[in-house]
């Protein structure tokens, strides 16, 4: 089994986060894609932790009249050398 590094769990913590606000609110990856401009396929990409752009963050979170840092919220640290090394 392949160890993630810590950039990977932390974009899938966001993932994750997103996740959960966006069913607490009852909505659809279609729904929330479409009211962001982005389509059900990004959006499935994102909670799955593809690397987004604070702007999509920032949509993403006022579309679901939350705070930001509620879908940054994280229980691990993101060590600098996995950093360096990942790809956006």
């Amino acid at each position: 089994m392949e160890k993630k590094d810590s950039v990977a769990i932390f974009l899938k913590q966001v993932g994750d986060n997103i996740r959960k606000e966006r069913l607490k609110k009852g909505y659809t990856l279609a729904g929330l894609g479409e009211d962001i401009g982005l389509d059900k396929s990004n959006m499935h990409k994102i909670e799955q932790g593809k690397n987004i752009t604070l702007v999509t963050l920032l949509k993403i979170a006022a579309f679901l009249e939350i705070h930001p840092v509620l879908l940054l919220e994280q229980t691990n640290m993101v060590n600098i050398k996995d950093i360096e090394s990942h790809s956006s």
